[in-house]
């Protein structure tokens, strides 16, 4: 406690020093910038004034027209804008300017909305001008496109984007995959600060309710610039909840029911906001069964391909017994805007219950039945997750520059439980006290305190810079019976600067470096039953990492619908205590994992290329990449089988990872809409020749929608149908299983219905239409010979209020 004590009071004093600093900036800087203002008019399309039209400036301050159609912005302090415009009937607008070289008012025309597809299922989500100008991939996801590609987990409605894909425990618990990269190499961040809840081990997934939501970046390839070392393989940033543009209030209530795991949820959003002051608050309840999978004889007992056990056949069915679970969380925003920028203090509050496939329980008859008397009870073995996380943010604008502060804490609690046992008789005393706490077997409590500072100096025409402090503190503490991670504290800090040059309208130039520093302070770990086992865990351990990153970028814009991207960068990434001290049992998947005190930073070369062309209703887009790994780190199978399971263990090796991302859409006279995308990875050992484990495979989904004209009472009306075909894998290391391919069909159905003043939105799916048989490569339970969920029929219902 008193090593608690002294760190959380060396942070804090950090904090404060540092939001000292921050005061000065504020009192050197507030009055510096001039003040004007913006004014004009909104016209329809016969050029009368259009009353009640909603403009956002700079993405913070609102407000709507008056009866003259008029609008005002005063006290604007940046000289450059962006001028949101929406009107119900109208086609959106965006108008930028320069408060410089502005001698009149604004006059705005609307045009008349005819009803069109989005260009892409994705890329007519993405903000074109940041996707032009970055030499990276980085790509904007709003609203519409996360609430029609939803699924059960936030992770898993973003594995339809072409690069993105999903590891999945059951239903509940999943972590992302980018370009075959996963665990501590993508960071799942909230408004730039990490969300450290996945960062245990393979079984926990991102804590983030996706009903709470409503926009989000995802960088594919290094990100380690601005977010740090472990943003070697990308990032999924969640941005924060939009300002709501006008006074009052704004909601929507929804409901979502599927049959394959009998699910039922509900959530409710809330927006208000009166003159400068607003809030948000979401809350969201969700409860599924076990799920159902096309009827499967057997499964198998997990243990090496190669040994004798892997034959050992338990009788299963087409239920998971065991995989239910409950979400429960709750989100609150509240905020202020003023001319001078935006200041925002947010809380998040995410718990979960899963079970886990109790593959050992079930070979016993009495358990078994205990399991099928009902498919919603969550039974012994099971995960508890209690995530808080609390953040502010503050943007302040100097004209057309920007300081950015945001700083966080998060405490992020896991606690599992199973039935145990004591092999030697030796742990008589623990075993009861744990048993009369539920079966409690393992507890891992992460607490971490986050700052990130940048600068944005964007007051030259040509030239952008961009420095930034990044500063994370955390402490780790165990419970439970048994042992998989130490107790540890680490402490991270880094530097970076980026710059970006425009040459001119085709050639766009954008370089950065980082500098980082980490220290991490491992604890001894002792076997408390030195008759069964290794005597030590895990031995006392303390290292420090210093690493650099860089990156040089180049834009070539050949016209307004041609872009070429080329980006090559350095990157290195601190090991996680993870796969320096694991030592322990993954029960749910029946491996002993085991991690190695003498593995190094990884450092990697990275290349991505980028081509995206479109003209009227097509657009293509390619983007190839290329990672070269001096000291790849990689959780390995062997051959030694255990009687807790197959040992896994951490390793390194040179490694290469390459592929390509690639899309096509095409719009048909407004009503119809083609979309493909492919990805392919091709990940190697270089020191052995041979495959990396848990490489996804070859992936082309293809859909063809077609978009009704508007009735008076159903609006927005479409139809699709999907299908998703996935290569064999057969490019594994030994005791990884090989996986056939499949072919799987979607369906949706969408509509908005209109009840006089109020409006229903519908949505319907089915997932795995002809209930094919097929096994995920990258799933928990591919080793297990379980195949994925049956046919799920899904509904969807959302009720906005205003």
């Amino acid at each position: 406690m008193n090593v608690l004590a002294r760190h959380i009071s060396y942070c804090i004093n950090q904090l404060r020093g540092l939001s000292f600093a921050l005061a000065i900036v504020f009192s050197m800087f507030l009055n510096l910038s001039g003040q004007v203002s913006i004014d004009g008019v909104v016209l329809d399309e016969n050029k009368k004034p259009y009353t009640g039209a909603n403009l956002l400036l700079n993405k913070a301050r609102g407000t709507i027209t008056d009866k003259e159609g008029r609008f005002v912005f005063k006290d604007v302090t940046s000289n450059r804008f962006t001028l949101q415009v929406s009107a119900v009937g109208y086609k959106d607008l965006v108008v930028n300017g320069n408060t410089d070289t502005l001698s009149n008012s604004l006059q705005i025309n609307l045009s008349p909305h005819i009803q069109e597809l989005e260009e892409v299922k994705v890329n007519g989500n993405i903000d074109e001008r940041k996707a032009k100008t970055e030499s990276i991939s980085i790509q904007l996801f709003e609203e519409e496109f996360l609430k029609e590609a939803k699924a059960a987990t936030l992770m898993q409605t973003l594995k339809t984007i072409p690069g993105i894909n999903s590891m999945d425990v059951g239903t509940g618990i999943s972590k992302p995959v980018i370009r075959g990269m996963s665990y501590y190499r993508v960071v799942v961040a909230q408004n730039g600060i990490k969300q450290e809840g996945q960062q245990w081990s393979s079984h926990h997934g991102v804590s983030i309710d996706q009903q709470s939501v409503s926009h989000l970046e995802i960088i594919k390839g290094p990100g380690s610039l601005q977010y740090g070392s472990d943003a070697i393989g990308g990032v999924i940033n969640v941005l924060p909840e939009p300002v709501p543009i006008n006074s009052g209030f704004t909601g929507e209530v929804s409901f979502t029911a599927k049959s394959n795991t009998q699910w039922l949820g509900s959530s409710a959003e809330f927006s208000i906001r009166k003159g400068d002051l607003y809030s948000n608050i979401t809350a969201t309840y969700n409860t599924y069964g076990d799920f159902l999978i096309p009827k499967t004889d057997s499964f198998l007992l997990p243990a090496p391909v190669s040994a004798s056990e892997a034959s050992h056949e338990v009788v299963l069915g087409n239920q998971i017994f065991n995989t239910a679970g409950r979400e429960k969380a709750v989100s609150v925003s509240t905020g202020l805007v003023k001319p001078w920028g935006n200041s925002c203090i947010e809380f998040n509050y995410y718990e979960t219950k899963t079970g886990f496939f109790d593959w050992q329980g079930i070979q016993n008859d009495s358990i078994r039945s205990w399991h099928e008397k009902s498919r919603r009870d969550i039974q012994l073995p099971y995960q508890h997750v209690n995530n808080y996380f609390i953040q502010h943010y503050t943007n302040r604008y100097f004209k057309t520059d920007k300081l950015k502060f945001v700083f966080g804490y998060q405490s992020n609690h896991s606690k599992e439980f199973s039935l145990l046992s004591d092999r030697t008789g030796n742990r008589k005393e623990e075993l009861d006290y744990y048993r009369n706490k539920g079966n409690y077997e393992l507890g891992l409590h992460l607490q971490t305190l986050s700052g990130n500072v940048s600068y944005s100096l964007r007051r030259f025409d040509k030239h952008k810079f961009t420095f930034g402090l990044n500063t994370q503190y955390q402490l780790h503490k165990t419970d439970g019976y048994n042992h998989i991670l130490p107790e540890y504290d680490k402490f991270s800090s880094g530097f970076f600067l980026t710059y970006k040059y425009t040459i001119n309208k085709k050639w766009i130039l954008n370089t950065g470096a980082r500098i980082d520093y980490s220290v991490l302070d491992i604890q001894e770990s002792l076997n408390p039953d030195v008759a069964f086992g290794d005597s030590i865990f895990n031995p006392a351990f303390k290292a420090t990492y210093p690493g650099t990153a860089f990156s040089l970028g180049i834009n070539y814009l050949p016209g307004r619908n041609t872009v070429f991207k080329l980006n090559i960068g350095r990157s290195f990434r601190v090991p996680s205590a993870y796969e320096l001290a694991a030592y322990g049992l993954h029960r749910h998947e029946g491996r002993f994992e085991k991690g190695n005190t003498d593995n190094k930073p990884e450092e990697a070369w990275q290349l991505d290329l980028g081509i995206k062309y479109s003209w009227k209703g097509l657009a293509l887009q390619l983007s190839p990449f290329l990672n070269y790994f001096t000291n790849y780190l990689y959780l390995s199978p062997t051959p030694e089988l255990r009687p807790e399971g197959q040992v896994y263990e951490y390793r390194q090796t040179k490694a290469m990872l390459s592929g390509a991302e690639a899309s096509a859409n095409f719009r048909f006279r407004d009503r119809i809409l083609f979309n493909a995308g492919a990805e392919y990875v091709y990940a190697v050992n270089l020191d052995l020749k041979s495959a990396l484990p848990f490489t996804p495979p070859l992936r082309i989904q293809t859909e063809v929608s077609y978009l009704f004209k508007d009735a008076k009472k159903l609006k927005k009306s479409r139809l699709g149908i999907e299908l998703l075909s996935v290569a064999n894998q057969k490019f594994t290391v030994p005791n990884e299983l090989s996986t056939p391919g499949y072919h799987s069909i979607n369906l949706l159905a969408r509509t908005e219905i209109a009840f006089v003043r109020q409006k229903i939105n519908l949505m319907l799916k089915v997932r795995n239409l002809l209930n094919t048989s097929y096994f995920n490569h990258i799933s928990f339970y591919r080793r297990l010979r379980i195949p994925e969920p049956g046919r799920d029929i899904q509904l969807f219902i959302s009720i906005p209020i205003k």
